[in-house]
């Protein structure tokens, strides 16, 4: 599947929390996670993303394109989240090991999701490996195109 995607790192995430609040966005989840990247000959990324919201845990493995760009528009192949049960979590590295993927990196971050309609805005603030806050704006093309646009000035001024 497709991900459509706006990213870029910012100085601060508070203007589109109130931007997502303002415009009512619905607040999927507040949580802090783990995610271990593996990568592999192919420069596809496997990600492990551990995250713990309101002391519930909940395991994740997917895959993507490996898109390291600095450009702000992304447009990545991306598989549907596997969730990782406590009896089947030793096969994650056995699969990974299976198709030669090797560790990359371990981020931390605290993530942040809203919702309305077809957009998404994913607000992260990452402790390790350096700490940034990173904005996320993905879905529907048309629809996140003028999300973004209606931000842009914001943005400009913001960074």
């Amino acid at each position: 599947m497709k991900e459509y995607e706006y990213s870029l790192i910012v100085n601060n995430l508070e203007p589109y929390i109130n931007y997502c609040e303002k415009n009512k966005y619905k607040k999927l989840s507040q949580t802090k996670e783990t995610r271990e990247l593996y990568v592999n000959e192919n420069n596809i990324l496997a990600r492990v993303t551990t995250s713990l919201d309101k002391n519930k845990q909940k395991i994740i493995l997917d895959f993507k394109d490996n898109n390291e760009s600095d450009e702000i528009l992304k447009n990545n192949r991306e598989t549907l989240p596997l969730i990782i049960e406590e009896e089947n979590k030793e096969a994650i590295n056995s699969i990974l090991d299976l198709l030669d993927f090797s560790f990359k990196k371990k981020l931390e971050r605290e993530r942040i999701i809203y919702q309305k309609d077809k957009v998404k805005f994913e607000l992260d603030n990452y402790m390790t490996p350096v700490k940034q806050s990173v904005l996320a704006i993905e879905g529907n093309k048309k629809e996140v195109d003028l999300v973004y646009n209606e931000l842009k000035e914001l943005i400009s001024k913001e960074n």
